[in-house]
């Protein structure tokens, strides 16, 4: 009982580290709420490093993703007829977002982050909370930015997958 009620408050404080992480990361790209992609960018910082050497079995590190996300954007922006230029030109000396006021909010696929990382432990998953979970629930969404952002860089989900299988089965 006091094992789980401790890992319960470990696990609060990966979350709030990562919610604050993904936050920031978002409002950095003038985006006021964290999607899917904020959370990988954010597990690649989280202090027990599993994110990061899932990245580098899949050869990737926190700038190609940053890097595939932009063009991402950019190539949705230009399907909807917005080039290159408007683009650079409307985020040019646009003021940071005011610090947010009131209860957490996560864009829908980064509220389907959280969801799936609390759904884990309902699924058996124990341990500490680390950004392998986070990969492994990202790993499961075949749409999106964060998605393509992958396809973009040569992996698809089931390969993202499978690299978070072999960093758990190191780690256990």
């Amino acid at each position: 009982m006091f094992k789980r009620l401790t890992q319960n408050l470990r696990d609060m404080g990966t979350i709030k580290t990562l919610c604050e992480a993904a936050e920031r990361i978002a409002r950095a790209n003038h985006q006021e709420r964290p999607g899917a992609e904020h959370f990988v960018l954010a597990a690649l910082e989280l202090p027990d490093g599993s994110a990061g050497r899932i990245f580098g079995r899949l050869g990737l590190d926190g700038a190609d993703f940053a890097r595939a996300l932009q063009e991402t954007h950019e190539a949705a922006l230009s399907v909807a007829g917005v080039g290159a230029d408007q683009i650079e030109g409307s985020e040019r000396d646009v003021p940071p977002l005011a610090e947010p006021k009131g209860p957490y909010a996560a864009a829908p696929s980064g509220a389907a982050v959280l969801q799936g990382l609390a759904a884990l432990r309902k699924h058996g998953v124990s341990g500490p909370l680390s950004g392998a979970h986070v990969l492994e629930v990202v790993s499961t969404m075949q749409h999106g930015t964060t998605a393509r952002a992958f396809r973009l860089l040569g992996r698809d989900p089931a390969s993202v997958a499978a690299a978070v299988r072999t960093e758990m089965t190191l780690a256990a």
